[in-house]
């Protein structure tokens, strides 16, 4: 066997694209299939796409907490050589 063989589907640098187009593929398709569901109780929790928008807010929350903890928790790169 040669290298090329033992390479993981996640080192191939086409991956990150294909998977945002999946991601975004079924993101669009349940967005769609939510214009056929009912829902048959009041409140924004069961307004047209609030998984989708309520998924993204919490994601890009995270995102600038992680960095915020990332200022915080950061050591120094001879941290531990000291």
């Amino acid at each position: 066997m040669n290298e090329q063989n033992n390479k993981h589907w996640l080192d191939n640098p086409a991956t990150p694209k294909r998977l945002w187009l999946g991601f975004t593929v079924v993101l669009a398709l349940l967005l769609i299939a939510e214009l056929f569901v009912t829902h048959h109780h009041k409140g924004f929790m069961f307004t047209y796409g609030f998984s989708a928008w309520f998924g993204f807010l919490v994601g890009g929350v995270s995102i600038l907490l992680s960095k915020g903890w990332k200022k915080v928790l950061k050591r120094k790169d001879t941290y531990y050589d000291e």
